[in-house]
């Protein structure tokens, strides 16, 4: 992980204001969902509707965001509306994608939080893999395994993903007031951006160094 991918993660959704439109149209939603039914709140029976609102529109928001991003990274002019309808092409997998990674990470927070942690980080590339590489079913949560097998990789991932999670992490010591209503659903929006950024960029660098290493080689022969 290079200081140089953290800095251009972090300057992106400041220079290019539809990704953060976007994260906060997500955030806003869910926002006011979870009014109703705290995410973390299994005992108030409208936690389904919680729940099943983040598994349903997660994988549209952030389909769309990654989309974006790609064609921002190859230069392509791609709209908002072709962004969703090819989101919505990839749908079926990424709810498939969503529900998997969700059970296997909750089984693993039951087991003392950190193997919940570290299938997390081994599935974290899952809508990449289907988004961009062209993944279906199981297929992009095997290739999200094998892309993050190096503990180094994985290491140096969580610590650049937690240095994103920190706006929202705040929150928890923000008095609550209309003024912590704000700077939620403002970092929740940014960590959203950031992370999504973040882990295209990385899948993007790398995609593009697997393909000119077979020509480099073939060069020095």
């Amino acid at each position: 992980m290079s200081s140089l991918q953290l800095k251009e993660s972090f300057l992106q959704p400041f220079r290019q204001p539809l990704l953060l439109i976007w994260a906060l149209a997500f955030t806003g939603i869910f926002y006011l969902v979870n009014r109703q039914a705290n995410l973390y709140d299994i005992a108030n029976p409208r936690w389904v509707i919680t729940m099943a609102t983040l598994i349903l529109v997660s994988p549209f928001f952030n389909g769309g965001f990654i989309l974006l991003l790609q064609a921002r990274r190859n230069g392509e002019k791609l709209s908002l509306g072709q962004a969703i309808v090819q989101t919505f092409s990839n749908y079926g997998s990424l709810i498939v994608g969503e529900l998997l990674v969700n059970m296997i990470v909750v089984a693993g927070g039951i087991l003392f939080v950190i193997p919940g942690i570290y299938f997390g980080l081994r599935l974290i590339f899952y809508k990449q893999e289907i988004l961009i590489g062209g993944a279906r079913g199981t297929a992009a949560l095997k290739m999200s395994v094998a892309r993050t097998q190096k503990w180094r990789g994985t290491l140096s991932l969580f610590a650049s993903l937690s240095l994103f999670y920190l706006p929202a992490v705040a929150v928890f010591f923000v008095p609550m007031s209309l003024a912590w209503d704000l700077y939620a659903l403002l970092a929740s929006a940014l960590t959203f951006a950031w992370i999504n950024i973040l882990l295209t960029r990385i899948y993007l660098d790398a995609k593009e160094g697997s393909k000119q290493s077979p020509m480099h080689e073939g060069g020095t022969n």
